[in-house]
């Protein structure tokens, strides 16, 4: 499947596939009775979501809730349109399946997402919307609360990403002091959603054990999502890459080279929250093992992308197949019973 595409450029690719979707010609069957899963007051009909930055403008959320999907998660939108930073800013590491991007927060603005969120059918759709700052903007906070206050009544809920490594300062609100600021000003909106943190994991123990400690005290934060992308080359040097000029390139590094780090940061969250908050965890998920291990180790659900750049749309109905079987096998009657059990997929 891949090879075939490695020729073509990932982002026309992936205007491909967008646009592929938009036809709604695409459809999975994917019905996992020990998948159904109840949280956030609505039933997914299972826990594995479409990660942020694949579809940043809502266009094509039928055609991927065909794929098989128990819920998308939209954007990353900001309030004015932005171009993102200079192109090529995309590179495929085929022999690692992984992905290094530096859009930097491209999409066609509030008012278009909206729009486009307008005009969806809602019945049985779980749909999460993730905000972002502008690059240029003078008061980050402000931006924030706009989306928050603009999206709420469209989306499932709200995720805020404070931890792209392409937009300049964004992961800078992380830290202790920036955080409460923001969190202090977006719990006086007086409606709200379930409302997550999207975290890096990069982050630093200090930092993630403060975010761990507000997010237990404070009702605003429903959960975190673990992770986004890494600026972290650790580990990309074990196997030979045919043109390894690409994983110097700056940007986030997404895919299989991520999974192990963020699987870490999962049990170490649950850990430091008693599993009283919703964990989301997203990196490397291409096998049911991998969701399997991912929720063991805490995530309520999961989601991914970069798979689906590699393996193409039947991923989705694969992952959930395996999973399926798997917790069929160890005697686990619902996915739900497996959160945080630290469960060996072997």
């Amino acid at each position: 499947y891949s090879r075939i595409l490695d020729f073509l450029p990932p982002e026309f690719l992936h205007q491909l596939f967008i646009k592929t979707l938009q036809t709604k010609i695409l459809k999975k069957k994917a019905d996992f009775k020990n998948l159904k899963i109840n949280l956030l007051g609505k039933k997914f009909i299972n826990p594995i979501g479409l990660a942020a930055g694949f579809d940043k403008n809502a266009e094509a959320v039928d055609g991927a809730l065909n794929l098989g999907f128990g819920f998308l998660e939209l954007g990353t939108v900001t309030p004015m349109p932005q171009i993102g930073n200079k192109k090529p800013r995309v590179f495929k590491i085929p022999e690692l399946s992984a992905v290094i991007q530096r859009l930097g927060f491209n999409n066609k603005g509030s008012e278009e997402f909206l729009e486009n969120l307008k005009k969806i059918k809602r019945e049985n759709k779980i749909l999460g919307v993730n905000i972002g700052k502008n690059k240029n903007s003078k008061d980050f906070i402000s931006d924030y609360r706009f989306l928050y206050e603009k999206l709420l009544p469209y989306s499932d809920y709200i995720t805020i990403n404070i931890s792209s490594p392409n937009t300049p300062g964004l992961r800078d609100i992380q830290e202790k002091g920036n955080i409460e600021k923001l969190i202090k000003n977006l719990s006086k909106i007086k409606k709200r959603k379930p409302t997550f943190l999207k975290l890096s994991p990069d982050l630093s123990e200090e930092n993630l054990t403060n975010i761990c400690n507000l997010a237990i005290k404070d009702d605003f934060i429903s959960g975190l999502i673990l992770t986004n992308t890494t600026i972290s080359r650790d580990n990309l040097f074990k196997k030979p890459v045919k043109n390894s000029w690409k994983m110097l390139e700056e940007g986030g590094l997404s895919g299989k080279p991520l999974k192990d780090k963020t699987n870490k940061l999962i049990q170490k969250t649950f850990n430091l929250t008693k599993g009283k908050i919703i964990i989301i965890g997203v990196g490397g998920i291409s096998s049911g093992q991998d969701a399997f291990e991912k929720i063991s180790m805490g995530a309520s659900l999961v989601q991914l992308y970069t798979s689906l750049i590699y393996e193409g749309p039947s991923v989705v109905v694969r992952i959930l197949s395996e999973l399926s079987l798997c917790l069929k096998k160890k005697g686990i009657k619902n996915v739900s019973e497996l959160v945080g059990k630290n469960i060996s997929y072997d």
